[in-house]
């Protein structure tokens, strides 16, 4: 009959915790903790998320730098070809002189 009365005992009462309806003891503290965890997380995140689009803008950079470069050389070798290319086009010595027919 013992078990009985137990068992009524706890229907009655809801259930064996003594603090229902209540957080556990440190909960307050853990939840701080985690709360602090995930901030250190989002910040080192940011951080490497920051270092990562240095990164992509410094290879950008290099890269135009690079096109540059080979715009201007490039531009420099087809100067060089119109100035030899003009210079072929005028003759090394002037005309003689004209004679009437």
């Amino acid at each position: 009959m013992g078990l009985i009365r137990k068992v009524a005992s706890i229907m009655m009462l809801g259930g064996v915790s003594s603090c229902t309806g209540r957080e556990p003891p440190g909960k307050p503290e853990w939840d701080r903790a985690k709360a602090d965890r995930d901030r250190k997380k989002a910040a080192e995140a940011q951080a490497v998320q920051a270092e990562a689009e240095a990164k992509v803008a410094e290879e950008q950079a290099a890269a135009l730098a690079r096109a540059l470069h080979e715009d201007e050389a490039q531009r420099q070798a087809d100067l060089r070809k119109v100035a030899e290319k003009e210079a072929e086009a005028v003759p090394d010595e002037p005309p003689g002189p004209l004679t009437a027919a």
